[in-house]
């Protein structure tokens, strides 16, 4: 059942959240996706309360992306877009900046996320004032949009889009979404990210891997794919840590510690964390502690009129 949640009336933000209908049958099984997607929602939602003072890298990332978005080539603001779709939209943080991307054309938000703990969160922070009426929230997965066809008149989405395993249905329904002519900016986390802390669990415990991340090359490739036209860059963005335990709490306190495997993570024990700083201090160490890589590749989309 398609959600139609982009409309003309006042939407404000102490709406309710939509959440899309479940399955009445407890009988049904669950898919290992499903399994994934439900452990991803419920960390990032054990998180929402303590991310945004974590996320520093992470509201630096989104800062950027948001500034090529409203660079996107805009000629007037009454070419800015109408409807703007926040995939992944956290703590609200950055959808707050979008509420406010003009002051002569408000834009109306729909700021989506798969976890639930963070949409109420994000709702909380939005307040029940008048400032942030025009946000509606709603729980949604990226890989099944919920949302009519051709109701976007942009989209956005930092840092979340690396959760999903299917870029190239990801890409699709961004496709699907997006009204003809319209386009937006995506910031995902790509292969290169977290590369020190990779090669050093290779060399400590070769069966503990971190997240495998697409490259962004495919993500490209993917949206091209999907019909859309799409411009690349990467960009490397380097955290600092004292010790390897600070390195894996930064990683935690953000709710990103989930491994898309699906395969069971055992607890870390005192002697692998010690193997795992000691190779990290030898391999990757230096006077302004330890470095933790995340490769983000921007992609600028449009959906072509025709």
């Amino acid at each position: 059942m398609t959600i139609e949640v982009v409309r003309n009336e006042e939407t404000p933000s102490n709406a309710p959240i939509i959440k899309p209908l479940k399955r009445k049958s407890a009988s049904l099984p669950v898919s290992s996706e499903q399994q994934l997607k439900s452990r991803i929602a419920k960390q990032f939602s054990r998180a929402a309360t303590r991310y945004d003072a974590a996320a520093q890298v992470q509201i630096d990332i989104a800062n950027d992306a948001l500034a090529m978005f409203v660079n996107k080539g805009y000629q007037s603001a009454a070419q800015l877009p109408e409807h703007i779709l926040d995939i992944g939209c956290g703590t609200g943080r950055v959808t707050r900046q979008l509420a406010n991307i003009n002051n002569l054309q408000t834009p109306r938000i729909l700021a989506m996320d798969i976890a639930l703990g963070m949409l109420k969160h994000a709702k909380k922070q939005a307040g029940s004032t008048t400032k942030f009426t025009n946000i509606s929230w709603l729980q949604g997965d990226a890989e099944h949009l919920p949302l009519s066809n051709n109701k976007a008149s942009a989209v956005f989405s930092s840092m979340a889009l690396q959760w999903c395993k299917n870029s190239r249905q990801v890409c699709s329904e961004i496709h699907r979404v997006l009204a003809p002519g319209a386009g937006g900016v995506l910031a995902i986390m790509c292969k290169g990210s977290m590369y020190e802390l990779d090669t050093c669990w290779q060399q400590v415990d070769s069966t503990r891997k971190i997240n495998q991340f697409t490259c962004a090359e495919t993500w490209a490739r993917d949206a091209k794919t999907a019909g859309l036209q799409v411009k690349v860059q990467q960009r490397n963005y380097v955290t600092r840590h004292l010790d390897v335990r600070a390195l894996l709490g930064s990683i935690k306190q953000i709710g990103a510690n989930v491994i898309t495997s699906n395969k069971q993570q055992k607890a870390i024990s005192r002697h692998t964390l010690s193997s795992l700083e000691q190779c990290y201090q030898q391999t990757f160490g230096g006077a302004e502690g330890l470095p933790l890589t995340y490769s983000v590749c921007f992609l600028t989309l449009t959906k072509p009129v025709n």
